[in-house]
């Protein structure tokens, strides 16, 4: 994968959090690199939404994907390694992010941009509430609220808690979008009471005549405002409060103040006087100068701010401008406390209050300006610029920077067969039961047990070493699970860059645990290796494995009748392709990295248990490709292919409807006249048969009385996208392959 640093990697900048001044630093070195200094972003979600626009999701001004930042297309666009994981902790003594339920990576400087948590203590059955931060939680709480009330039995009596900027624009919203939702809906909207509790001055610390303002918005919003008393319990549709009154609450929203995120605690870093991680003027703490927290989540000694995202905003330029310096052994510039700021607190009806420096003004013209501002900086990280023209027009390049990894990095069928034919057949071994032309060798030792091998390498189609490492080893060991085996030892092949000696033992580190991951809950170990450098990480196992007598499976076999099950979803090709130009969506991505990482154990033992007969997977060849291979090795039959029971993955088909296709795409085209009509095939679809897979599943020939039991069996074993896909004819003189749709019945 492309990175933004030029030259070897000697500095390591770890970013924890997809906030506002994180998503600016990515941008920034991705308009200027340094020299030797590589960024990663460390996110547990791979979307992060911006503060500012959800008022306006909330009163239906905005759609979700208006306020989502898409990190992993943000990372691949700015040249930065993207690690989806949660952070728990941090070594300091040997620079380690510590990560959930994976090794911890090395850091030269790490920053924390991680946003709050809600502040419920005091309030019994918090729980029940339904909290703004964080917010990717809150975006799915609220739709399942806002569908239970289109129904006519729907909540009705709403509370927001928090008398803030924030709660105040919450309240106003939630009242304006349930009231023209349900005269959509024709139900009455006068039957929705919205109260919020302030739990004193309604926006404290802002000038009267804001507040003033306000409460008129909240009037004309039918809101009932509560400035006397505080939420003491949230109980089974209603509340207490601190004065002894009840009132009805179907639901209760809690916007109430912040409290520090759940990591705080585990850093062992210094603290302000509201729990937050203390920080200098200069972002860093005071313990520890390779240590930096901006937004949110920390507080700047001195200079005591709200939480409030203009502030994280405008710490990104200050941030990124001291990483620099700090990466290149300069002083750090504090950062100049800023007296005021513009702030404009929307009031659900296209109009928004502006405030400054003690004035305040209303009207439409101060939603027009929100929503300006807003569009505006989200629009820098939704679709930054390119590095080195990774977002190219055109999806399949012969610049051979942007050639796919994984399995679309290995040699087409002709250049190999080609390279085969010549060779010749070697010399012979008695040994030797099956060699070259299945998936794996099948050798005969002299106690006569059987014993599998293979071996793959190819370059990482992931920046996180760990995923790679674990994707590589799962995709090694498929050929010997494809023949039936059990692999039991392997030997590791590793390549990387010629980075400083710190970083490759770290690269290395996280390839070797990420394979560890794969293979020692399947009892297979690593036993030695060999590494070298080359200008893209590689990795790859040369697998042995054992194959009890009767459970051998090869690729020929095939008769009539039988039905083809796939147990993987296609697409893995172009969404590498389309992720290498940053137009791959996070949800997509994240789906394709965990089937790649998913091993085929279980789905091997499924498919031996419902009389699963001619098998292979379903690798660098694409579906199309590995399928002519086990008719080749059949006699006297053809294939039916359902299009329409594919199984993909999600966005697989739309993307490789605009275009975007495996490099690799020409080469596997080369077995398009094994398709009856395939030049009429549209692009599309002929992009997702031919797509190369890396770590693909097994694709096997099970009975028809077998084939849906099997695939139910599949699906609860985890191969949740298993499908029946095709069948198994009589060749009749016709094409070796037909799209027939139906075939899969």
């Amino acid at each position: 994968m492309k990175r933004a640093a030029p030259g070897p990697i000697t500095t390591d900048i770890v970013l924890v959090g997809g906030g506002h001044a994180h998503v600016h630093v990515l941008r920034a070195f991705a308009m200027r690199p340094e020299k030797g200094v590589r960024l990663t972003l460390v996110a547990k979600e791979l979307t992060t939404p911006y503060s500012g626009m959800l008022p306006g999701l909330i009163a239906g001004v905005y759609q979700p994907d208006d306020i989502m930042i898409d990190l992993v297309r943000l990372a691949r666009a700015t040249g930065a390694r993207l690690i989806g994981a949660a952070a728990t902790g941090l070594d300091r003594a040997e620079r380690r992010l510590l990560l959930e339920r994976r090794p911890p990576i090395a850091y030269d400087f790490v920053s924390f941009d991680v946003g709050i948590a809600p502040r419920l203590e005091g309030v019994a059955g918090a729980e029940r509430a339904i909290a703004v931060k964080p917010i990717a939680t809150f975006l799915a709480r609220f739709e399942a609220f806002r569908l239970a009330a289109l129904r006519p039995d729907g909540p009705r009596s709403v509370v927001v808690a928090g008398g803030g900027a924030a709660g105040t624009e919450l309240a106003l919203a939630l009242a304006r979008r349930l009231r023209r939702d349900a005269e959509a809906a024709g139900l009455d909207p006068h039957a929705f009471n919205v109260t919020l509790l302030a739990g004193g001055a309604l926006l404290p610390g802002y000038p009267g005549k804001v507040a003033a303002l306000l409460r008129e918005a909240l009037t004309q919003a039918q809101v009932t405002l509560d400035e006397t008393a505080r939420l003491a319990a949230i109980e089974e549709r209603e509340v207490a409060l601190d004065d002894g009154r009840r009132l009805p609450a179907d639901a209760v929203f809690m916007a109430t103040a912040a409290a520090p995120h759940p990591i705080t605690a585990a850093l062992g870093l210094p603290e302000d006087a509201s729990g937050f991680i203390a920080v200098t003027p200069a972002l860093t703490s005071p313990a520890d100068d390779r240590v930096f927290a901006v937004g949110d989540c920390a507080g700047v000694l001195g200079q005591p701010r709200p939480k409030a995202g203009v502030y994280a905003v405008r710490q990104g330029p200050a941030l990124a401008a001291n990483l620099r310096r700090a990466a290149r052994g300069k002083r750090l510039k504090p950062l100049a406390a800023q007296a005021d700021h513009l702030s404009l607190i929307g009031r659900g009806d296209g109009t928004a209050v502006a405030t400054r420096n003690g004035y305040a003004a209303a009207g439409r013209w101060a939603w027009t300006l929100k929503d300006w501002i807003d569009r505006r900086w989200i629009a820098m990280y939704r679709d930054p610029p390119a590095m080195d023209g990774v977002r190219g027009p055109a999806p399949v390049s012969d610049d051979p920077a942007m050639r796919c990894g994984g399995c679309a990095a290995k040699l087409g069928p002709a250049p190999l067969a080609a390279a085969l034919r010549r060779l010749g057949p070697g010399v012979a071994s008695e040994e030797v039961i099956l060699g070259v032309g299945d998936d794996a060798a099948v050798i005969r030792r002299s106690d006569g047990a059987l014993e599998l091998q293979t071996v793959d390498l190819f370059k990482a189609p992931v920046d996180d070493p760990f995923l790679f490492g674990k994707i590589a080893a799962v995709h090694a060991i498929g050929d010997v699970f494809a023949m039936g085996g059990r692999p039991s030892y392997a030997l590791a092949i590793a390549a990387l860059p010629p980075d400083a000696p710190a970083q490759q033992a770290e690269a290395l580190y996280q390839m070797m645990a990420g394979a560890r991951a794969a293979l020692d809950p399947l009892g297979v170990s690593i036993i030695g290796g060999h590494t070298g450098e080359a200008a893209d990480p590689a990795f790859g196992l040369a697998v042995t494995g054992g194959l009890a007598e009767g459970d051998g499976r090869r690729k020929g076999g095939l008769t009539p009748g039988v039905r083809l099950v796939l147990t993987k979803p296609l697409g893995v090709g172009v969404l590498i392709a389309a992720d290498m130009r940053a137009q791959a969506p996070a949800a997509a991505m994240a789906a394709a990295w965990a089937e790649m990482a998913r091993p085929l154990a279980a789905d091997v033992e499924v498919l031996r248990t419902h009389r699963g007969r001619a098998m292979t997977d379903v690798t660098g060849f694409g579906l199309v490709g590995h399928l002519a291979e086990m008719l080749d090795a059949s006699r006297g039959v053809a294939a039916e292919i359902d299009p329409a029971a594919l199984p993909l993955l999600p966005e697989a088909a739309e993307l490789a409807a605009r275009g975007f296709a495996s490099t690799a795409l020409p080469q596997t085209l080369a077995n398009l006249p094994r398709i009856g009509g395939g030049e009429g095939v549209p692009a599309w679809l002929k992009a997702l048969l031919f797509d190369p897979q890396t770590s693909g599943g097994l694709l096997a020939a099970v009975a028809e009385d077998q084939a849906g039991p099997c695939v139910a069996a599949l699906h609860a074993a985890g191969a949740t996208g298993a499908a029946v896909i095709g069948r198994i004819v009589a060749r009749d003189g016709g094409p070796d392959i037909r799209l027939v749709t139906g075939s899969a019945a």
